[in-house]
C-alpha cells in the first residue's frame, strides 16, 4: 500500500484547504522527508487525517467530532492510495446544519471510489460506513489497528521496551502489538472453571436437601392408601343410600305441602268467578250489540262529515267578503306608487347639468393633488435623511477621537515592551530546549521510582524467603500429626499402605452391607406372610357379606318389576289422553271453516256440533300429567337399574374372590393360598442362612437383633473410610504444598539476586542522567535571561507560561496596533465624505420646499370653487341616494301591482271553494239520512229500543279485552289446578308405596352428616397420602434428572479446570505470557531481517527460559551476548527500529507497505546518534519505502532537504507547505 495524496480542510489547526502529492516532486523522489514545525502547529493532524478518511477514526483517541476547526462549518479528510497497481480514494466529512456555527455537527459521511482509468474518472464503490471499512480494511488488507502498527512505526515504545523492568515489559509489549485479547482468554478461562465449579456445588447441594424415602416406608405408605380407599369405597355406599332415603322423606313432605296448596288454589278461583259474575253479564251484552257497532260508527261519522261542511262553507263566504275590501285598497295603493316614480324622475333629469361640473372639479383637483402628496413624502425624506447625516458625522467625530488616543496607547506600550520584539523568534527553540529537560528530568524521575521499586521488590524478596522457609517447616509439622492420625485411625490387621488400605475397606463394607440385605430380606418375606395370612381372613370375611347382599337385592329387584308394570298402563293411558287434547287443539282453526250439511274432510261426518259449541282443549293439562307420570316412572326405572347394577357388582366381587367353574384359581381366595405357599418356600430357602438358629425366634427377636448389628459395623467401617479418605486426601494436598514452597522458595533465591544487579545498573544511570541535565539546564538559562527569568526547576512551568504569555501578548498589542491605525485612517475618509453628502442634501431640500408651495396655492383654488357650487357634499353618494329613491319607487309600484294579482287570483280561488262545499253538504246530508233508516231496522231486530240503548251496551275496547281475558285466565286456571292436584295426589300415593324408611326426616339428615362427615374424613386421609405420594414421586424424579445433571456438569467442569490448569489466572497474566513470547519469538525474526539490512553488527535474541527477556549478539566481538540495557544511544535506536519495522511486518501479514511514519524518538539523541539513525533510515528508503519523520529537532530538520513545513499562521491557525 502507498499513499499518493492527502487532503485536509478545517481540521484541528488546519483550516485552510491543504493537499499534500507524496507522487509530485520533491516528495515523490525524496524517499526521506521530515515533517516539521513548532510544537502544537499540527503535524501530527496530518496522520489524523489519513486514519480519518481511511477508517474514520482518530490515531490519537480522541472524538472524531472534536477535530473540526474552531468557527469552520464543515470538515474533509481524503486520501488517494495505491494498491497492487489500482488507485482508490477514501474521503470522510462533517459539517454543521444549515452550514452555520451554532448548528449541530451532523455526519460522518464516507465515500471510497476507484480511479478509472478508460473513464479518466474515480467512481463511486461505496458510500455507506459499513460498507466503506469493509472495503476499505479488503482492499489494503489492513484493519484500523493493525493500519497504525504497519504505517506508524511505534519505535518509541520499543525504545521504552527495552528499557522497561520485567513487571511492565509485558503491559507494554500488549498495548504495542494489540495483543490485549489472550489476558482477556486467561481471565475468562479463570472466570468460566470458575462460574462450572459453582454450578457444580449447587447441584450437588440441591441433590443433598431431597428427602427421599426408603423402600419399606414407600411399601408401608402404599399399602396404607389401598387400605382407606377400601374404606371410603364402602362409606360412599351407605353414604349414597343415606342421601337417598333423605330425599324420599323430603319428596313425600313436598308432594304433600303441594296437594294442599292447589286445594286453597282451586277455592280462591271459585271465590273469583262469583266476584266477576256481574261483569261477565255486561261482557254478554257488549257481544249482543257488537255487531251494529260498525253501523252506529259510520252514521256517526257522516253527522260529524256534515256538520264540518256546513263550518267551512260560512268560513269561506266571510273569506270572501274580506278579500273583495283588500282587492280595492290594492288598486289605489298601486296609482300612489306611479305618480311619485314620475316625479322622481322629472327631479333627476333637472339636476344632472350641476352633478356634471362638480364632477369635473373634483377630477381636476385630484390630479393636482397626486403629484403634490408625492413632493410632500420626497420632502420628508430629505429631512430624514439631512438628520441622519448629522447624526452619523458627529458619531464619526466621537469615534475619530476615541481611535487617536487607542493608537496613542499602543505605541507607548510597544516602545515600553521592545524587549520583547525577538522572543517570538526564540520561544520555539526555548520550548525544544524544555521538552529536553522535561524529559530527562521525567528520565531521573523514573530511574528514581524504579530505584525505589528495586529496592522496595529486594526487601519483599527477602521477606518472601523468610516466609516461604518458616511456611515450609510449618507444613512439616502438619504432615507429621497428619500421618500420625491415619496410623491411628487405621483398624488392626490391616495393611499400611494407603492405595491398598482403601480398597479393603471398600471390600469389608460391601460384605457387610450384603449380609445386611440378606437379614432384611427375610424380616421382609416374614412380615408379607404374615399380611397374606391376615387378607385371606379378610377375603373370606368379605365373601359371607356379598352373598347376603345379593340375597336381599333379589328380592328388591321382584318388588321393583311390579312398580315398573303399574306405571306402565298409567303411562300408556295418560299419553292417549294427551295425544287427543293436542288433536283437538292442532284441528281448531280447520273446525271454524266447516260448513253444516259439507263433509268434513278428516271424519266425512256432515253435522259439526263443535262448530257452533266453542271447545277448549286441555293440551297443558294433559301435558303436566303425562310428564308426572313419566318423571314417577323413570324414577323406579332408575332406582331398578341401580339395583341391577349393585346386584352385577356383587355377582363380580363374588367372583373375584371365590371364582367359578370356568377358569381355575380364578377367585382371590384361590390366588391367595398360592402366595402362602410361595412365600413358605421363600422363607424355607432364606432361613437355613442363619446358621443354626432357632427359626422362630428369627421371626422376631433375631432378626432385629442381626440387622442392628450389621448396620452399626458398617456405619463404623464407612467413618473410619471417610476419615481415612479425608487425612489420606490432606497428606497428598500437604505433600504437594511443600514441593511448592521447595520450588518457590529456590525461585525467590534467584530473583533476589537478579534484583540485586538490577539495582546496581539503575543507580549508575540515575548519575549519568542528573550530569546531563545539569548542563542542558545552563544553556537554556542563558536564553531565558535577557527576558529576566532564571531556570529553576521548580518555578519553571510558571516561566515558560509567562513567557508564552508575553509572546501572545506582543503580537495580540501589534496586530491591535495595525487595526487602530487602519480604522483611524478610514474613519477619517468617511467623515469627509459625508460632510460632502450632507450639503448637497440641503440645497436639494430647499429647491423642493419652493416647488410645493406653488403647487399648494393651484389645488386649493380648485376646491374652494368646488365648495361654492356643492358644498361639502360627496357626488357619488348624491347620485347614488337619487337612484336609490328612484328604484325604490319602481319596487314599491311593482309590489302593488303583483299584490293586486295575487288577491284578484285568490279571490276566484274562494268562490270556487264556496261551491264545491255547497255540493259537498247536500251529499252528506242525503247519506245520514240513509244511515239512520238502516240503524232503526236493526235495532229492533236486535232488541235494542233506541240509539241511547245500543250506545250503553258497548263497552270500551280495552275495558271488553280485559273483562275477556279474566274470562279466559279464571277458566284455565281452574283447570290446571284440578289437573296438577289430580297428579299430584297420584304422585303422592305412588312416593308412599316405595316405604323406602320409617325414620323421620330429622333422624335421616343426622345420619347424612355423620356419614358425610366420615366420608369427608376418608376422603383427606387418602389425599394427604395421594399427596405424599406425588412430592416423593416428584422428589425421585428430580433427584434422577440432578444426578444426570451433575454427571453432565462434572464432565463440563472438569474440561474448564484442565482448561484453567492451563491458560487460567484472574489477572491473565498466565497465558498473556506465554502467547506474547511467541509472539516476540516471531517478532525478532522480522527484526532482525531488517537489522541486518539496517547493519550487520548485531542479531536480536530471545532468552529461552524467559518469556519476555531479549538480549543482543555482537558478531564482531565473537556472538558476545549483552544485555539490552548496556545499548548506547545509537545501538538502542537500530534495535528499537528493528522492532518497529518487524511489527509492521507482522501487522501487515501479506500487505505490501510503502508508506511509514515515524513520530517520536529523535528528541533525545545525541548529535552522533542522530547521525546514525539519518544513515540508518536512508538505507531503509533504499528498499523502496517512503518514510516521513515527524519532528521538531532542529538537527534533523537540516539533515532531510525535503520538508513539509507546519507553519502556524495568527488567531491559532496553521498552514501546510513542501519545501526540497
Amino acid at each position: 500500500m502507498k499513499i499518493r495524496k492527502v487532503t485536509i480542510h478545517n481540521i484541528n489547526s488546519l483550516r485552510l484547504r491543504e493537499t499534500i502529492c507524496f507522487d509530485d516532486t520533491p516528495l515523490e523522489q525524496a524517499g526521506l522527508f521530515a515533517i516539521t514545525g513548532d510544537t502544537g502547529a499540527g503535524k501530527t493532524t496530518i496522520l489524523d487525517a489519513i486514519t480519518l478518511a481511511l477508517y474514520g477514526r482518530v490515531h490519537r483517541s480522541k472524538e472524531v467530532r472534536d477535530v473540526m476547526s474552531y468557527g469552520a462549518v464543515e470538515s474533509l479528510a481524503e486520501v488517494e492510495f495505491e494498491v497492487q497497481g489500482a488507485i482508490y480514494r477514501s474521503k470522510w466529512s462533517i459539517w454543521r446544519a444549515h452550514r452555520k456555527e451554532e448548528g449541530n455537527i451532523l455526519g460522518p459521511e464516507r465515500e471510497l471510489s476507484r480511479w478509472d482509468p478508460d473513464k479518466e474518472v474515480f467512481e463511486i464503490i461505496a458510500e455507506k460506513i459499513r460498507e466503506a471499512d469493509a472495503l476499505v480494511e479488503e482492499v489494503t488488507g489492513l484493519d484500523y489497528d493493525r493500519f497504525c502498527r504497519s504505517v506508524m512505526l511505534s519505535q518509541g515504545d520499543f525504545a521504552a521496551f527495552l528499557k522497561a523492568s520485567e513487571r511492565d515489559r509485558s503491559d507494554l509489549l500488549e498495548r504495542i502489538t494489540g495483543t490485549e485479547v489472550y489476558t482477556r482468554i486467561s481471565i475468562a478461562a479463570f472466570e468460566r472453571h470458575k462460574l462450572e465449579q459453582q454450578r457444580l456445588a449447587e447441584l450437588e447441594q440441591q441433590l443433598e436437601m431431597l428427602d427421599i424415602m426408603g423402600g419399606e416406608e414407600l411399601a408401608a405408605l402404599e399399602a396404607e392408601l389401598k387400605e382407606k380407599k377400601k374404606n371410603a369405597e364402602e362409606e360412599r355406599k351407605r353414604l349414597e343410600l343415606a342421601r337417598e332415603q333423605l330425599a324420599w322423606r323430603q319428596k313425600i313432605k313436598e308432594l304433600a305441602a303441594r296437594k294442599e296448596e292447589l286445594s286453597a288454589r282451586l277455592r280462591g278461583i271459585e271465590e273469583e268467578k262469583g266476584q266477576a259474575k256481574e261483569d261477565f253479564a255486561r261482557l254478554e251484552e257488549h257481544r249482543k250489540a257488537q255487531p251494529l257497532q260498525g253501523q252506529l260508527e259510520r252514521l256517526d261519522d257522516t253527522l260529524e262529515q256534515r256538520q264540518s261542511l256546513q263550518a267551512a262553507l260560512n268560513a269561506l263566504e266571510q273569506q270572501q267578503q274580506q278579500s273583495r275590501s283588500t282587492e280595492a285598497a290594492a288598486g289605489e295603493t298601486q296609482q300612489k306608487a306611479r305618480e311619485e316614480l314620475n316625479r322622481l324622475k322629472k327631479e333627476a333629469e333637472s339636476q344632472e347639468p350641476l352633478f356634471e361640473r362638480v364632477a369635473a372639479l373634483d377630477v381636476e383637483a385630484r390630479e393636482k393633488l397626486e403629484p403634490l402628496e408625492h413632493k410632500r413624502q420626497e420632502l420628508k425624506a430629505l429631512e430624514e435623511e439631512a438628520r441622519d447625516q448629522q447624526d452619523r458625522l458627529e458619531k464619526k467625530g466621537k469615534v475619530l477621537m476615541k481611535l487617536a488616543e487607542e493608537e496613542k496607547i499602543l505605541l507607548q506600550w510597544r516602545t515600553d515592551h521592545a524587549r520583547l520584539a525577538t522572543l517570538a523568534e526564540n520561544l520555539p527553540l526555548i520550548e525544544q530546549q524544555r521538552e529536553e529537560l522535561r524529559k530527562m528530568l521525567h528520565g531521573q524521575r523514573m530511574a528514581e521510582q524504579a530505584i525505589a521499586q528495586l529496592e522496595k521488590e529486594r526487601q519483599a524478596c527477602q521477606k518472601e524467603r523468610e516466609q516461604q522457609e518458616q511456611q515450609l517447616q510449618q507444613l512439616q509439622k502438619e504432615q507429621v500429626k497428619v500421618q500420625e492420625q491415619f496410623k491411628k485411625l487405621t483398624p488392626p490387621n490391616y495393611v499400611q499402605e494407603r492405595s491398598e488400605l482403601m480398597g479393603l475397606l471398600s471390600q469389608e463394607i460391601e460384605q457387610l452391607n450384603e449380609e445386611k440385605r440378606n437379614f432384611q430380606e427375610l424380616h421382609r418375606l416374614t412380615e408379607e406372610y404374615q399380611n397374606l395370612i391376615s387378607e385371606l381372613s379378610g377375603f373370606e370375611e368379605q365373601l359371607e357379606n356379598l352373598k347376603s347382599q345379593e340375597l336381599a337385592l333379589g328380592k328388591d329387584l321382584m318388588t321393583s318389576i311390579e312398580a315398573m308394570d303399574a306405571l306402565v298402563g298409567q303411562l300408556e293411558f295418560k299419553r292417549g289422553i294427551y295425544e287427543q287434547q293436542l288433536m283437538i287443539a292442532n284441528y281448531e282453526k280447520d273446525r271454524a271453516e266447516l260448513k253444516e250439511g259439507q263433509a268434513c274432510p278428516l271424519c266425512f261426518s256432515t253435522h259439526h256440533p263443535f262448530r257452533e259449541q266453542q271447545v277448549t282443549p286441555f293440551v297443558d293439562e294433559a301435558k303436566v300429567e303425562l310428564d308426572a307420570v313419566q318423571a314417577r316412572y323413570e324414577i323406579v326405572y332408575g332406582n331398578h337399574r341401580m339395583l341391577l347394577s349393585r346386584q352385577i357388582d356383587i355377582d363380580n366381587q363374588i367372583d373375584q374372590l371365590a371364582g367359578n367353574d370356568v377358569k381355575q384359581l380364578s377367585g382371590q381366595v384361590a390366588r391367595q393360598f398360592e402366595k402362602i405357599l410361595a412365600y413358605e418356600d421363600k422363607i424355607a430357602r432364606v432361613a437355613p442362612e442363619l446358621g443354626g438358629e432357632n427359626y422362630a425366634l428369627a421371626r422376631s427377636q433375631l432378626l432385629s437383633r442381626k440387622i442392628e448389628e450389621s448396620e452399626t459395623l458398617i456405619r463404623r467401617r464407612q467413618e473410619a473410610r471417610t476419615q481415612l479418605g479425608r487425612l489420606l486426601s490432606s497428606l497428598e494436598e500437604q505433600d504437594a504444598r511443600i514441593a511448592k514452597v521447595e520450588k518457590k522458595l529456590q525461585e525467590e533465591d534467584t530473583a533476589f539476586k537478579v534484583l540485586e544487579g538490577r539495582l546496581q545498573l539503575q543507580q549508575q544511570q540515575l548519575k549519568e542522567q542528573q550530569e546531563k541535565f545539569d548542563e542542558a539546564a545552563l544553556q537554556l538559562d542563558a536564553l531565558l535571561e535577557q527576558y529576566g527569568f532564571t531556570f529553576e526547576v521548580e518555578t519553571a512551568a510558571h516561566a515558560f507560561d509567562e513567557l508564552a504569555r508575553l509572546k501572545k501578548e506582543w503580537e495580540t498589542q501589534n496586530e491591535l496596533l495595525q487595526q487602530v491605525t487602519r480604522n483611524l485612517e478610514l474613519g477619517r475618509q468617511e467623515a469627509q465624505q459625508l460632510k460632502k453628502e450632507a450639503a448637497a442634501t440641503a440645497k436639494r431640500l430647499e429647491t423642493l420646499q419652493a416647488r410645493i408651495e406653488a403647487d399648494e396655492k393651484v389645488w386649493t383654488g380648485l376646491v374652494e370653487q368646488r365648495r361654492q357650487l356643492f358644498g361639502e357634499k360627496d357626488l357619488k353618494v348624491a347620485r347614488q341616494q337619487q337612484r336609490e329613491k328612484i328604484e325604490t319607487a319602481e319596487q314599491q309600484l311593482e309590489l302593488a301591482s303583483q299584490q293586486l294579482r295575487e288577491l284578484s287570483l285568490e279571490l276566484g280561488k274562494i268562490e270556487q271553494s264556496i261551491k264545491e262545499k255547497t255540493e259537498g253538504l247536500r251529499e252528506a246530508e242525503k247519506k245520514a239520512g240513509q244511515l239512520e233508516k238502516g240503524l232503526a231496522k236493526a235495532l229492533e231486530k236486535a232488541g235494542f229500543s233506541s240509539l241511547a240503548a245500543l250506545r250503553q251496551a258497548l263497552l270500551e275496547e280495552d275495558a271488553a279485552k280485559q273483562l275477556a281475558d279474566l274470562q279466559e285466565q279464571l277458566s284455565r286456571r281452574e283447570m290446571e289446578a284440578r289437573q296438577a292436584l289430580k297428579s299430584t295426589t297420584e304422585s303422592l300415593a305412588a312416593e308412599e308405596l316405595r316405604a323406602l324408611t320409617g325414620e323421620s326426616a330429622e333422624y335421616l339428615q343426622g345420619q347424612l352428616q355423620e356419614r358425610e362427615e366420615a366420608y369427608g374424613q376418608y376422603q383427606q386421609s387418602i389425599g394427604a397420602l395421594i399427596e405424599k405420594l406425588r412430592q416423593h414421586e416428584e422428589r425421585r424424579q428430580k433427584a434422577a434428572g440432578l444426578s444426570g445433571q451433575i454427571e453432565t456438569q462434572r464432565t463440563e467442569y472438569s474440561r474448564w479446570a484442565r482448561l484453567n490448569e492451563i491458560i487460567g489466572m484472574a489477572d491473565g497474566k498466565k497465558f498473556r505470557t506465554f502467547a506474547q513470547g511467541l509472539t516476540l519469538q516471531k517478532l525478532t525474526q522480522l527484526a532482525n531481517e531488517h537489522l541486518q539490512r539496517l547493519n550487520g553488527r548485531y542479531i536480536i535474541n530471545k532468552r529461552g527460559d524467559e518469556d519476555l527477556e531479549l538480549e543482543i549478539i555482537d558478531t564482531y566481538q565473537a556472538d558476545n551476548r549483552r544485555s539490552m540495557n548496556t545499548l548506547s544511544g545509537g545501538e538502542s535506536f537500530l534495535v528499537s527500529l528493528s522492532l518497529a519495522l518487524g511489527l509492521s511486518d507482522l501487522a501487515g501479514r501479506n500487505a505490501q507497505i510503502q508508506s511509514l511514519f515515524i513520530d517520536e524518538g529523535f528528541g533525545t539523541l545525541d548529535e552522533n546518534t542522530l547521525d546514525l539513525a539519518i544513515s540508518t533510515l536512508e538505507n531503509l528508503q533504499a528498499s523502496g519505502k517512503t518514510i516521513g519523520i515527524i519532528s521538531h529537532v532542529k538537527a534533523l530538520k537540516e539533515r532531510i532537504s525535503v520538508q513539509i513545513v507546519v507553519q502556524k499562521r495568527g488567531n491559532g491557525f496553521s498552514s501546510v507547505e513542501v519545501i526540497g
